[in-house]
């Protein structure tokens, strides 16, 4: 293919040989006129700085869905721990009002442990 490419000077949309469709498109480009190619050459870099935000924004997403994570987790482990306090309190046989006062949950939550 790319013998016939370079006695002819004409490459096959289906061509297969490596690096051949890359020439293709280089050969497309050289043939534009100056103007056809600053207007390309505009398109290129818009598609690279809307992949750049799209990137960006990605990772700035993903930062934040991790922190909220994060923030979630504590907020559980802090639960469980005043529901494993308020346990250990009812076992003990305290006042549903003290532990109320301790841990900070309500009577029908401790009722409910």
């Amino acid at each position: 293919e790319w013998i016939e490419y370079l006695k002819t000077g004409v490459i096959h949309p289906d061509t297969k040989a490596p690096g051949l469709e890359e020439a293709r498109r280089k050969l497309v480009y050289y043939n534009m006129n100056k103007a056809e190619q600053l207007a390309y050459d505009e398109h290129i870099n818009a598609i690279m700085i809307q992949n750049d935000v799209l990137s960006t924004a990605a990772m700035e997403g993903r930062q934040e869905g991790r922190q909220e994570g994060r923030q979630e987790g504590l907020a559980e482990g802090r639960m469980e721990e005043k529901q494993a306090n308020a346990r250990r309190m009812k076992a003990l046989n305290l006042p549903v009002e003290t532990i109320c006062q301790v841990t900070g949950l309500s009577a029908g939550e401790i009722e409910s442990l």
